[in-house]
């Protein structure tokens, strides 16, 4: 019998295991197409390419993505800039 506890170690080793494929994420080539990104070990990766490259999946979908790596106890990043990094996120501030 498979349990929950069992699917995640599961799952977080291919996570693991997938990104250790990947090349992280790196300053010096940042893309706001990309903005959200995951801690996987001392490294940030991109959350899609990240899923995709562990679960096989293709269409992504950064919401879902970043709420199972979080689920799944991996810390999950915004890539801030512009009016993100001087005035905040425009939901809180009206617009």
């Amino acid at each position: 019998m498979t349990t929950a506890a069992d699917t995640t170690a599961r799952d977080r080793a291919l996570v693991h295991q997938a990104a250790a494929r990947l090349v992280p994420a790196h300053s010096e080539n940042p893309n706001k197409n990309r903005a959200w990104y995951v801690l996987v070990g001392t490294n940030l990766y991109y959350v899609c390419d990240v899923v995709q490259a562990a679960f096989g999946l293709t269409a992504r979908d950064v919401d879902k993505d970043r709420k199972m790596l979080d689920q799944l106890g991996f810390p999950v990043f915004a890539l801030g800039y512009g009016p993100l990094m001087t005035k905040g996120h425009p939901a809180h501030w009206g617009e």
